[in-house]
């Protein structure tokens, strides 16, 4: 049996793993590229995450209670500022030429378990909640101007960051995902 290293292999597999998805996504990521990098085994990585399934559910859950924790910081009191904020969270994932973890998740959904596709889709309730909330705060105060219910503009501002994440990852320097937001923002009278 071996003796325990004293390092922190779980955390540091699900900080990895994480990175690679978000840059080469779920199909991209292999245990043999994560013990590469961590410099361990893969039957070290078997130890803490018996399948493939099981780490990428842990990442997608870890992602989902981290992202949350950044969005659960944001309250400057103006609901546009704060959907700004929130978009801004997405720049900073575009700007290390990363995707948004549930996004690159979900992009393989197909061939991803069952407990991440629940994170994944568990994260993106989440924010249509959060974004749906804001966006009624707004229109309460007249700052934003709602077309539609604001569950569906919520689900239209999410997928415009996602895709705003893939125009900028393939080269196109005028779509970063606050860019796009305050575009949308301003095209939607606000």
């Amino acid at each position: 049996m071996a003796k325990p290293s004293g390092r922190p292999i779980r955390d540091e597999l699900l900080a990895s793993a994480t990175t690679l998805i978000q840059r080469v996504g779920v199909n991209g990521c292999s245990y043999g590229a994560l013990a590469d990098e961590l410099g361990i085994s893969s039957p070290t990585i078997h130890h803490h995450f018996r399948t493939k399934d099981d780490l990428v559910g842990a990442v997608a859950a870890r992602y989902r209670e981290d992202f949350a924790a950044r969005v659960d910081a944001i309250g400057s009191g103006d609901a546009v500022e704060d959907i700004v904020a929130f978009a801004d969270l997405f720049d900073a994932t575009a700007e290390r030429d990363a995707m948004c973890l549930c996004g690159s998740v979900a992009s393989d959904w197909s061939t991803v378990g069952e407990s991440a596709r629940t994170e994944v889709s568990g994260f993106f309730a989440d924010q249509v909640v959060w974004l749906s909330g804001r966006l009624t705060d707004g229109a309460e105060a007249g700052s934003i101007e709602l077309g539609s219910e604001s569950d569906a503009t919520a689900r239209m501002l999410l997928a415009l960051l996602q895709g705003a994440m893939l125009l900028a990852r393939a080269g196109d320097d005028d779509s970063s995902p606050s860019a796009m937001v305050r575009r949308f923002l301003a095209i939607s009278g606000n």
